[in-house]
């Protein structure tokens, strides 16, 4: 925004730092690579200036959402425009596994020249079963039709296939006729260890599995015995249980020296283009709010899409506990005023109303009755 100021922080601060400094800011953004909450209660509510929040990738939890919600703070992610990094990683993980071309790298690296290809095959005409047709299922699917392949599916969800994709009744039916199997859920309790021994068991003996998606989807130890025991024929992972923090450390993992095996530390989604929308949409999420009062991809905030400002208007933006009587009592205070627009949204114990009034001044009266009000969390004006 004009005349904004950016500092830039490399370095990860201790809670006492992050108190003492984000009181300076009207905004505040972080990258979503911290599995522990980094934006505590305290420092939240030490950023007594703060406008918004922004998470720079899918996942809002290094920040206190409740506490960012109860004093007015809305906090922005980006929980979608991984998907299409996610389905390629699944394309490429399918055409390695298929030509064993990890171990034949692996071999080679280490001046073993293997020149096999028992049990090889094309991936033209294989089936490929997809656990979880959602927004990254779904791409995946378009992506393996393009490679002449059969997509089948389940879903929880009555969904709508994409192209010639075919919907199953129960992850059985997907399990049992696949040449590929892959996971594309969330971490829904219930999605806990949905792949164990009995389903390993539904397989093929050709067949692979991959995860992408739930680190707990898939139980490690049956994946391992099932590999070992030529069950099934290999898996590829980019996520995994009980992951180590930070960048570089040590790991352990029972499929650790299998054969055609493939493993990443969950960079499926870590992609440039992907970094990328996802910093521009954070960015331009943020400064619609600034600007317009827009909370469209908040994840604690109700969600809505505010239109441009007219010449002659001004806006009122009121976050309020959503409580009976509380519009009562904004309406009496706004009843003074030509209202050209007003819309209203709520989300748990949060209320969100966006008013247009038809004049070139407000008062601060008005402001300092809305903040007055017992149930009021924040007021302001553009």
């Amino acid at each position: 925004m004009d005349g904004s100021t950016i500092d830039e922080c490399f370095e990860n601060l201790t809670e006492a730092q992050l108190v003492k400094r984000i009181s300076e800011y009207n905004v505040v953004c972080l990258n979503d690579e911290r599995d522990e909450q980094y934006l505590t209660d305290e420092v939240i509510k030490s950023g007594h200036r703060l406008l918004a929040i922004g998470v720079f990738g899918k996942n809002p939890n290094c920040v206190d959402l409740e506490v960012a919600q109860t004093m007015g703070i809305p906090v922005f992610a980006s929980p979608f425009q991984h998907q299409g990094s996610v389905a390629e990683i699944t394309i490429s993980f399918i055409v390695l596994l298929a030509r064993q071309i990890g171990d034949r790298s692996k071999e080679i690296h280490t001046g073993e020249w293997n020149k096999i290809s028992a049990g090889c095959t094309e991936v033209r005409g294989k089936k490929l079963g997809i656990i979880g047709y959602g927004q990254v299922g779904s791409q995946l699917g378009v992506m393996a039709e393009t490679l002449s392949m059969e997509v089948v599916f389940f879903d929880i969800n009555s969904v709508m296939p994409i192209g010639r994709a075919k919907a199953r009744k129960t992850i059985d039916d997907v399990l049992a006729e696949s040449d590929y199997v892959s996971i594309n859920i969330n971490s829904a309790l219930e999605n806990e260890n949905i792949i164990g021994q009995r389903e390993l068991g539904l397989m093929k003996k050709t067949a692979y599995l991959i995860n992408t998606s739930y680190e707990n989807a898939v139980d490690i130890d049956a994946l391992a015995a099932a590999l070992k025991a030529g069950q099934i024929r290999g898996a590829a992972l980019d996520v995994f249980p009980n992951t180590p923090h930070g960048k570089k450390a040590e790991y352990k993992s029972p499929l650790v020296g299998l054969k055609n095996v493939l493993m990443t530390p969950n960079i499926g989604d870590i992609t440039i283009e992907g970094i990328l929308r996802v910093g521009t949409e954070v960015s331009n999420a943020i400064v619609n709010n600034i600007r317009l009062g827009s909370t469209v991809g908040t994840a604690n905030f109700p969600s809505i899409s505010a239109w441009p400002l007219k010449t002659g208007t001004r806006r009122i933006i009121n976050v309020h506990r959503n409580v009976r009587g509380v519009l009562q009592e904004i309406d009496y205070i706004l009843s003074a005023y030509n209202v050209g627009k007003q819309i209203l949204e709520t989300k748990d114990c949060l209320g969100y109303i966006i008013v247009d009034i038809t004049t070139e001044e407000v008062t601060a009266e008005i402001v300092s009755q809305l903040a007055l009000l017992a149930h009021t969390v924040r007021t302001r004006i553009l």
